[in-house]
């Protein structure tokens, strides 16, 4: 399975992150990032809401948890500090 992820607010943008059960939000995250940028997350966005993907989150388990509505969820790589959060702090 392929998870789409936006790397700008530009729809042509994006690149195609192969998946696995294994495969966590920060596995996505360091595979769309570039080289030597650090601070960044990855963004779920559903109908105008968004909520930060944890680092640790298992990313099939985030797409299944989508279920019907997984044809409207966008996922957007912030190049930013994920609110909230110190810089070069690792979540669990």
């Amino acid at each position: 399975m392929f998870l789409t992820v936006y790397l700008s607010n530009n729809n042509q943008h994006f690149s195609e992150v192969p998946i696995t059960p294994e495969t966590l939000c920060r596995d996505v995250v360091e595979l769309c990032k570039e080289p030597g940028e650090s601070d960044c997350y990855l963004a779920e966005i559903l109908r105008g809401s968004e909520r930060v993907v944890g680092e640790g989150e298992q990313m099939l388990e985030v797409l299944q948890r989508s279920g019907q509505q997984r044809g409207e969820v966008r996922y957007l790589l912030r190049h930013q500090r994920a609110p909230g959060r110190e810089s070069g702090k690792k979540e669990t």
